[in-house]
């Protein structure tokens, strides 16, 4: 908690520290890491490669994507809500982000697969996946019973319902409140989540993709949008706390995971060391830590980082379906170079093309040095 009394301390508004933040290579590489892990843990099924360990904890990727979610949107919000237009550009950029590759992939999964192999594609419709229209509507974190086991690409879908809920509340909350407001609420959220989860626990609820259960991450998130938009914030003064934060809370988390499983306190753990890295990411002058989140690799793994996250599960089931998983060692870099080149395809066919397409729905402000055009792009990727 040392981490979030320190963020709590600044809170009155003034972007110019988000306004220097030019490209900010470091981000993409956060995204980057977190999709590797996400990825590492779906490829759970090669135990003999003894990675068991990250395999296994994976899933905390996701929890950095909606840290980093969180203090990116909410970064754009408070940049922009004095702008003309504010929800219509908003939702537009956020439509163009993530529809068009995802209706193509509800198409795929839906429309495509039970025609070209009808008898795979029953288990499209299958109970575990039902009703399927819930996806379209983003709702499938709720209305399927366990998201997570949806068959194929659908599993992973639930934490863009979550997202996509998210969007619907928070901007209207930031065009009304001030900044000491938001960062009351925030606080309070993530101050409520582990009991939220503790109760909810107790009366056998999935408390995994619920998304009132997933707050504290992206509010976590939207508490350090706000404290480095504050008057009195410098950077150098809670890298301390951040390092102490990171360096406690991430092996606690793995540790209670691995022991436990409680994942209603291993949640808030998780929140904590995200945002704690990403401070270190965004701060820190550590040049090995500047090193490793410039690294070209991690970079470009972050900017295709959602293709990689919708598409991961299609090489994994085909190689399913040819018995390549029989052979660990050569169905891994298979699927692997596989999900890449699936999601280059899809960067550079489908997501790029529709993202050229923002330029209609710009933010548009009296004071231009306002909105930070390099972060609305690294939160687009």
């Amino acid at each position: 908690m040392e981490i979030i009394r320190g963020l709590a301390c600044a809170c009155s508004r003034s972007a110019s520290h988000a306004l220097n933040m030019k490209k900010i290579p470091q981000l993409d590489a956060v995204r980057g890491i977190a999709v590797l892990l996400v990825l590492l843990h779906n490829t759970n099924q090669y135990p003999a490669l003894h990675l068991r360990l990250i395999s296994d904890n994976g899933w905390m990727g996701v929890d950095l994507f909606f840290v980093l979610s969180g203090l990116l949107i909410t970064g754009i919000l408070l940049d922009t809500r004095e702008s003309d237009g504010y929800f219509r550009n908003f939702y537009a950029r956020r439509c163009l982000r993530i529809w068009p590759l995802y209706y193509s992939l509800l198409i795929f999964m839906f429309v495509i697969v039970p025609i070209v192999r009808p008898s795979e594609g029953h288990a499209v419709f299958e109970a575990r996946s039902s009703p399927w229209w819930a996806y379209p509507i983003f709702l499938q974190n709720f209305l399927i019973p366990i998201p997570t086991m949806a068959t194929g690409a659908l599993g992973v879908t639930w934490s863009l319902a979550v997202e996509e809920q998210f969007y619907l509340v928070w901007p209207l909350v930031v065009r009304f409140c001030n900044e000491n407001q938001l960062r009351k609420i925030a606080i309070a959220v993530i101050c409520i989540s582990p009991a939220l989860r503790f109760y909810l626990v107790r009366h056998q609820v999935n408390i995994y993709s619920n998304t009132f259960c997933r707050l504290d991450g992206l509010m976590a998130g939207a508490l350090l949008a706000i404290v480095i938009r504050s008057a009195s914030f410098v950077p150098s003064k809670l890298l301390t706390r951040a390092w102490t934060a990171l360096l406690v809370s991430a092996p606690l988390a793995l540790g209670i995971e691995t022991a436990f499983g409680t994942k209603w306190i291993v949640l808030s753990l998780t929140a904590l060391a995200s945002v704690s890295f990403i401070y270190l990411a965004l701060f820190s002058t550590q040049k090995w830590l500047h090193s490793l989140l410039t690294n070209r690799f991690l970079v470009y793994s972050g900017t295709i980082s959602y293709g990689i996250y919708l598409l991961q599960k299609i090489p994994l089931d085909a190689a399913k379906t040819f018995h390549l998983d029989k052979h660990q060692f050569l169905a891994l870099p298979l699927t692997a170079a596989a999900t890449y080149a699936l999601a280059t395809l899809s960067w550079n066919l489908l997501e790029k093309p529709a993202l050229r397409l923002k330029r209609f729905f710009e933010p548009k402000t009296g004071n231009p040095g306002r909105v930070n055009d390099e972060l609305l792009s690294v939160a687009e990727r």
